[in-house]
C-alpha cells in the first residue's frame, strides 16, 4: 500500500502527481465512457445535472434547455484536459482542477449507478458491485488528495477574512 500523499504541491501552482499508472489509466477510461454518454439522457447522470426548480417541471425544462449543454462543454473540456495530462508527472492548477472536476464527476456518476449514500462506509466483498464499490472509494481517496493538495496554501485562520 502506498503511503503518503498522492498529489503534492510543488509550489508556484504546479503539483507533483504521484498516482499509479494503473490508476490514471481507469480514472482516463472512465472520462471516457462518461465523455461518451454526457450527451444521454440516462438516469445515471441524475447526480450531474441536478433538478434546478423541483417544484416547477416547467421552469426546470427550461433551465435544462439552456445550462445543460454549457454544463456538458465544460465537463468535456475538463475530460479533454486530464486526457491529454495523463501522462504528465506535473501539473498546473488549472490542470489539476480539471483532474478534480472529473473525478468528482466519475464519483458522482458510480455512487448514482451503486446508489450510495452518506451512510454507506462498510465494503461487502460479496456484493456483486463490490468492484465497482472499491473504484468508487479509490476516487474519494484521489479527490481527497486533490482538495487537500490545492487547499493547501489557504490561510488557516478563516474566521477574520484572511
Amino acid at each position: 500500500m502506498f503511503l503518503g500523499s498522492l498529489i503534492v504541491p510543488k509550489g508556484h501552482g504546479t503539483y507533483k502527481i504521484r498516482l499509479a499508472k494503473n490508476i490514471i489509466e481507469l480514472i482516463v477510461r472512465l472520462a471516457e465512457d462518461l465523455d461518451s454518454i454526457l450527451d444521454q439522457d440516462a438516469p445515471i447522470l441524475t447526480r450531474l445535472f441536478p433538478t434546478a426548480y423541483a417544484d416547477n417541471p416547467e421552469m426546470d425544462a427550461g433551465y435544462q434547455i439552456l445550462a445543460r449543454d454549457q454544463l456538458v462543454d465544460q465537463r468535456r473540456e475538463a475530460i479533454d484536459i486530464v486526457r491529454s495530462t495523463a501522462e504528465n508527472s506535473i501539473l498546473n492548477e488549472e490542470e489539476l482542477a480539471a483532474w478534480m472536476r472529473v473525478v468528482n464527476d466519475l464519483r458522482l456518476v458510480i455512487g448514482t449507478r451503486l446508489d450510495v449514500s452518506e451512510d454507506d462506509h462498510e465494503l461487502d466483498e460479496n456484493d456483486p458491485d463490490a468492484e465497482l464499490m472499491q473504484v468508487y472509494h479509490l476516487l474519494g481517496v484521489v479527490l481527497s488528495d486533490i482538495v487537500e493538495a490545492m487547499t493547501s496554501n489557504l490561510p488557516l485562520n478563516l474566521e477574520d477574512g484572511a
